[in-house]
């Protein structure tokens, strides 16, 4: 009885060590030159770097280790060095150039090799996306507004070629854990019903991988402030200190929540827009409060002044990780939230001219 006992506390102490083993990785890098700075494996948590291992060994070979449960994106960071890479069990190898770890080839991890195969077959649609972008910058920068208007036109048709390319891939790879990540990465592109439609879609055997379950929670929290719903109220404190429930502005006025922050460029550049709505309305049941995705109040503060933002501002200073934000499913910005009278969200998302016909048709 005795030796049974052994030998079935031996197996289990195997068959323990046989799962761990079965979840680690050993990811081998062979840096050509030499890096500045040490070098860290990391992951992105809630906003946040999260380092998982790192070398002091800035040439050479460098082995870092870790363990995981499914396939996920890692970054490699030195300085302002990064490139990101799909880790997962077993040993991985990566060869780059210290200069220039962003082009380093990867082996030895299937999903990597599928996201770039992937990756190859838009490669196209992103070398003219890259071109229109610079372009684009030119544009702004010479303040030539026809030529912003007309390459903004060209880069939404270009970004939706991209964007449909990449659905299609989802729909027909719907057991890829690339497939769940690459909806991730550019769910903000879409709307809530399709977004929905294309996790439903995904199979079970990665139903419970962290993408797809940051999808369905990410489309849970898209229902809760979806159009027809009813606000979720917070409280945060204006730039005096001064605490102000969003439910404290409900009640007289149709709402615009405006999710913005001083260093987004297409908020700025909004911004004139929704001054000059608020100033054509206000008097007549509209009413604005801005919620801040700075961390820095100095900015914030010397952004709403200059560009002459009149109404009630708060933030919490959390960027990213603001609690407004994540209430209301905001990954993006700028992001804006319409309510009613009753707090009963009635549009998002709608700006210049369109903002300006909604407000109009709701006063009318």
């Amino acid at each position: 009885m005795k030796r049974t006992y052994i030998f079935l506390l031996v197996i289990i102490i195997l068959g323990c060590s046989d799962h761990i083993s079965q979840n680690n990785f050993s990811l081998t890098l062979n840096i050509t030159g030499e890096l500045e700075q040490k070098i860290y494996l990391s992951k992105r948590d809630a906003g946040k770097w999260v380092n998982i291992d790192s070398s002091s060994v800035v040439t050479g070979e460098i082995v870092l280790n870790g363990q995981i449960k499914d396939p996920e994106m890692f970054y490699l960071r030195s300085g302002q060095n990064l490139t990101n890479i799909f880790i997962e069990a077993g040993k991985i190898t990566f060869t780059a150039h210290a200069d220039s770890i962003n082009k380093g080839i990867t082996n030895g991890s299937k999903t990597q090799a599928e996201l770039d195969s992937f990756n190859e077959s838009i490669s196209l649609i992103t070398e003219q996306l890259d071109t229109l972008y610079n372009q684009y910058r030119e544009a702004v920068k010479n303040d030539d507004q026809v030529k912003i208007e007309n390459l903004s036109e060209l880069i939404d048709t270009k970004d939706n070629e991209r964007l449909a390319r990449t659905i299609d891939y989802a729909y027909a790879n719907n057991k890829s854990i690339v497939s769940a990540y690459l909806i991730m990465t550019n769910n903000y592109y879409l709307e809530l019903a399709e977004l929905d439609t294309i996790t439903s879609n995904f199979d079970n055997s990665i139903k419970q991988t962290k993408y797809v379950e940051l999808l369905l929670d990410r489309i849970s929290n898209l229902y809760k402030v979806s159009i027809g719903s009813s606000f979720t109220d917070f409280t945060l404190n204006d730039t005096t200190g001064n605490p102000i429930a969003l439910s404290s502005l409900i009640g007289e006025n149709y709402l615009l929540i405006d999710f913005w922050a001083s260093w987004c460029g297409p908020c700025r550049r909004e911004n004139p827009n929704i001054v000059a709505v608020y100033n054509d309305y206000n008097s007549k049941g509209f009413d604005i409060i801005g919620v801040s995705l700075d961390t820095d109040k100095n900015n914030w503060i010397k952004a709403i002044e200059k560009d002459s933002l009149t109404w009630s501002h708060v933030s919490d200073l959390q960027g990213w990780n603001s609690a407004a934000g994540k209430l209301y499913a905001v990954n993006a910005i700028p992001h804006s939230v319409i309510l009613n009278e009753n707090g009963t969200i009635v549009a998002k998302n709608l700006r210049g001219e369109e903002l300006r016909d909604k407000i109009a048709e709701l006063l009318n």
